[in-house]
């Protein structure tokens, strides 16, 4: 069918795996276990089916490592380095702060599903869409990684989650600018799963985290960052133009 071959529908499809696989899986797996190694085993299925998909359907070339000229690559993701770094840094003072491996595994699996779909297979689409502009794709694929966050509706209040969908869209805008320029997902996914750990090393931060409410300050605060982050990616990609056999 031609509208299955329209990039536009592509789009759509990839950015509907998460919350069908998701959906699906949270049918057979119980409060007590949700929390588990099944967050990862989730995101695993998520990317094992977008790979597949990929390979016979998306067709989208995704560069998962970039080894020429790596302190340029770790100059451009300075912004994001610096802007994780001083979220996470609070994590460290925690009185019951300790690192474990199940936790530093599930979010590696989290940053790549995440990640190979939303900037390597959904950048490459927006950028046939956008004709090769590098913003409108970053800033496209970011609204779409915001917009699965709407997924978290049927357990917090909208306010809350309007938030996470902001917040979600400034880093995934931040992402993509340095894979776009990069050709690097490694990159990107390190700095996801950094940024997703650090409070889930603390049981006290999960705690506080799960009965925090709804502020309009919270929400002004995301906003910021959004333009923070969007001024950041116009800065590093205003003059960047697209290589004809990297688009």
């Amino acid at each position: 069918m031609k509208l299955l071959k329209n990039n536009i529908t592509k789009i759509i499809i990839a950015s509907l795996i998460f919350p069908v696989v998701l959906s699906l899986m949270g049918l057979f797996v119980t409060k007590q276990s949700s929390n588990s190694i099944w967050q990862g085993a989730g995101d695993l299925v998520v990317f094992l089916l977008a790979y597949i998909l990929n390979a016979k359907y998306f067709q989208q070339k995704v560069y998962w490592f970039n080894a020429h000229n790596v302190s340029k690559q770790l100059f451009t993701a300075l912004p994001a380095i610096i802007i994780i770094a001083f979220l996470d840094s609070p994590m460290l003072a925690v009185s019951d702060f300790q690192v474990r491996l199940k936790i530093i595994v599930i979010c590696l699996l989290v940053g790549l599903a995440e990640e190979y779909i939303f900037r390597g297979l959904l950048i490459s689409l927006f950028l046939k869409v956008t004709h090769n502009n590098a913003l409108g794709a970053v800033v496209g694929s970011s609204i779409m990684f915001g917009l699965i966050h709407m997924m978290n509706l049927k357990a917090l209040p909208i306010g809350y989650v309007s938030a996470q969908v902001i917040f979600a869209a400034a880093i995934g805008i931040l992402f993509g600018t340095i894979y776009i320029k990069t050709h690097n997902i490694a990159i990107v996914i390190v700095l996801h799963a950094l940024r997703d750990m650090f409070p889930m090393f603390s049981n006290k931060m999960m705690a506080e985290a799960s009965k925090m409410s709804f502020s309009a300050a919270s929400l002004y605060v995301t906003v910021i960052f959004l333009l923070i982050a969007l001024f950041i990616a116009h800065t590093q990609l205003q003059n960047f133009v697209i290589k004809k056999d990297a688009a």
